[in-house]
C-alpha cells in the first residue's frame, strides 16, 4: 500500500513510518519540519521512506504527494493548548485548514482512504465515562480546531473518500523525534533530571496510550475498513494525575512528587473514556501500560540519549517560539485559509 504521512516526521509518525515500512508499506512522509530540531528527517525516518519537505497548507505540494496513493494519514498541527495559544490563527491555519486542504487534495487524487489524528481532548471535561456517542466538550484552540475539522473533512471528502478519525488518548512513551511535555513524558523526565515530580491536583482524569500502540492501530485502520470516529487507547489505562505521578515515582528511584495546587488551573480537562469500540473490533489494542512507557523514558537518559530535558526541542511550546524567532513557520492567509478561518471563526469565535 502506497501511504502518505503528512507531519510524518513529529513524535507519532516517526514511530509509525518505522512501523509501517516494517509491514511493507510504502511510505512517504511529507512534513513541514517548523520546529527548531536538532534532528535531520535521515535520522528519524527509515531509509525506505521519501521525505518531502514542505508545507502542509500547500494545495500543490499536497497535490503532488497524493497523487497515486492509496491512503493519506494527517499528523500534522501544534498539539497542546500552550503551543496553540501563542498565535490561535496560526493554530487554525495548521491544525483546521491544513487538514481540509489535504483532504481536497486526496479526494482529488482519488486517494481511497484519509485518516485524521484527532484528540481525546475534544471530550473536555464531563462526568462519567465518554465515548465515540458523546458530544464533545472542547475547552481550547486545540479542542476547538480538531472537533470542527472532524465535522468538516467527511463534507470535503464527500463521500469519495473513506473518512476515519482517530481520537488519541494522551500520548506517551520513546519515539525517534521525542517529546517530554506531555503528561507521563514530563513527570518521569523530570523525575530522573531532578528527583522531582511536580503534581497540580491529581484527581484529574487521563485516558493514556502509548505511541507504539497508535501506530499498530493506524496499521490496522489502513489495512482494515473501520470508518468514523474511534477513541484509541484503552480502558485499564484511564488514570489520574496522580496516579500517573505514583507511578513514575516508584520506577524512578529516589523521585518524590512534589505537590502544587490542589487544582490545576492552567487545564481544566477531567474525562474517562470507554475505549470498548475499539477493543471490540481490534481485540488486544493498546496494551502497553503505563508502567512500560515510564521505564522508556528512563532508559532514554540511562543510555544519554537524552541528557537535558529542558532543550526546546522535546517540547512543543518551547520549540514554536524558537521557530517563531528563526522565522521557520507563519501565517499564510490564503485564500483557503482565510476561508477556514471564517468558518472557525463563525463555529467558535474571532481568533
Amino acid at each position: 500500500m502506497r501511504v502518505v504521512l503528512l507531519g510524518g516526521a513529529g513524535y507519532i509518525g516517526s514511530v509509525a513510518s518505522h512501523h509501517l515500512v516494517s509491514l511493507g508499506h510504502h511510505v512517504t512522509v511529507a512534513d513541514g519540519l517548523i520546529y527548531n530540531r536538532k534532528d535531520a528527517p535521515g535520522r528519524l525516518l527509515p531509509t525506505a521512506a521519501a521525505f518531502v519537505s514542505g508545507d502542509l497548507r500547500d494545495l500543490d505540494l499536497l497535490a503532488r504527494v497524493c497523487d497515486g496513493a492509496d491512503a493519506v494519514v494527517h499528523l500534522g498541527g501544534i498539539v497542546g493548548e500552550p503551543a496553540c495559544q501563542l498565535d490561535e490563527e496560526l493554530a487554525v491555519e495548521l491544525n483546521y485548514a491544513a487538514p481540509l486542504i489535504a483532504a481536497e487534495a486526496a479526494a482529488g487524487a482519488g486517494v481511497g482512504r484519509y485518516v485524521f489524528f484527532s484528540s481525546c481532548s475534544v471530550y473536555g471535561r464531563h462526568e462519567g465515562t465518554v465515548d465515540e456517542d458523546t458530544e464533545p466538550n472542547p475547552l481550547g484552540i486545540y479542542a476547538w480546531t480538531e472537533v470542527l475539522a472532524e465535522r468538516r473533512l467527511s463534507d470535503v471528502l464527500a463521500g469519495a473518500t473513506a473518512l476515519t478519525s482517530l481520537r488519541l488518548a494522551t500520548v506517551h512513551g520513546a519515539s525517534p523525534r521525542q517529546r517530554l511535555d506531555s503528561v507521563v513524558n514530563s513527570m518521569a523526565s523530570r523525575a530522573v533530571a531532578t528527583g522531582r515530580i511536580p503534581l497540580n491536583g491529581g484527581a484529574q482524569r487521563r485516558p493514556l496510550v502509548h505511541v507504539g500502540d497508535v501506530a499498530q492501530v493506524l496499521a490496522t485502520v489502513l489495512e482494515g475498513d473501520l470508518t468514523g470516529a474511534w477513541n484509541v487507547g484503552s480502558d485499564q489505562e484511564n488514570h489520574t494525575i496522580a496516579d500517573i505521578a505514583e507511578t513514575v515515582a516508584a520506577i524512578v528511584p529516589g523521585s518524590k512528587i512534589q505537590r502544587g495546587p490542589e487544582r490545576d488551573e492552567a487545564d481544566a480537562r477531567d474525562y474517562r473514556v470507554s475505549f470498548a469500540r475499539l477493543a471490540r473490533h481490534i481485540p488486544g489494542a493498546c496494551s502497553t501500560t503505563l508502567k512500560d512507557g515510564v521505564q522508556e523514558i528512563a532508559d532514554l537518559f540511562a543510555s544519554r540519549q537524552v541528557t537535558d530535558p529542558n532543550e526546546p526541542q522535546y517540547d512543543n511550546h518551547r520549540g514554536l517560539v524558537d521557530a517563531f524567532t528563526a522565522g521557520t513557520v507563519r501565517t499564510l492567509r490564503t485564500p483557503a485559509c482565510r476561508q477556514y478561518r471564517s468558518e472557525y471563526t463563525a463555529a467558535w469565535g474571532q481568533p
